[in-house]
């Protein structure tokens, strides 16, 4: 069972070598987006659950299906621990850091950074349980540190190098990706403060940390899938 968790700045390239890691070791690649459609389908109607049975199952729907299934089997045996997995938890597990702090309102429910730490800690520990998965972001490897047989990657690059990542990326200018990826910077590095008590660039939360500007985005990801492959081998603590 191969769980991988990349965590990068904005614009050092993390979704992309995530992408590729994915593709070339035959694993499920989850994003910030996927996150969110995985939270809306466990938080469905029991009818919405039963319909997805009927359908050949994408990763969404057996992911969620997995959970929901980890869910009952907790509740059974009284241990508690079930996720926020409540009204506009699709918002809140789709938002990039740069928004974390501005509360969302739903029927009833005000949801902000607290909920969206809670559940995504919820969601990625289920998701490595269930196992061959990469999984993009959301903090994963401070949440799976002390966690075995999972490769923890964290990916940097210089300021210049990301500014021009994210105008092609996001078809912006120059100064407005500038500021992008600063308030991405100061938004991420809040919620690992928040979270984690410590910052995304903390070396001791990855076994490797690649520099995007001084390697290339294909290398990098060529390193992290050999590394997966030894870690299978013989074993990774």
């Amino acid at each position: 069972m191969t769980v991988i968790t990349i965590e990068g700045r904005a614009g050092s390239g993390a979704p992309d070598i995530g992408r590729i890691v994915a593709k070339q070791l035959g694993l499920d690649y989850v994003d910030r987006l996927l996150l969110a459609e995985i939270g809306k389908r466990v938080g469905s109607t029991v009818e919405a659950l039963v319909e997805t049975e009927r359908r050949a199952p994408g990763v969404v729907d057996r992911f969620a299906r997995l959970i929901q299934r980890m869910l009952e089997r907790s509740a059974v045996a009284g241990t508690g621990g079930d996720p926020y997995f409540g009204p506009g938890v699709e918002v809140l597990l789709s938002r990039p850091y740069r928004e974390i702090e501005e509360p969302i309102v739903t029927a009833g429910h005000q949801l902000g950074e607290k909920e969206f730490i809670q559940t995504t800690q919820e969601v990625v520990r289920d998701l490595a349980e269930i196992g061959n998965v990469v999984i993009l972001s959301r903090g994963g490897g401070a949440i799976l540190k002390d966690k075995p047989n999972v490769l923890r990657v964290g990916l940097c690059a210089y300021m210049d190098d990301r500014v021009r990542r994210i105008m092609l990326r996001e078809h912006l200018d120059m100064d407005h990706a500038r500021d992008f990826v600063e308030q991405s910077d100061k938004a991420q590095a809040k919620y690992f403060r928040d979270a984690f008590g410590t910052t995304p660039i903390d070396p001791f939360l990855y076994h490797v940390m690649w520099n995007t500007s001084e390697v290339s985005i294909e290398y990098a990801a060529q390193l992290t899938v050999e590394m997966v492959r030894s870690m299978n081998e013989r074993g990774l603590k």
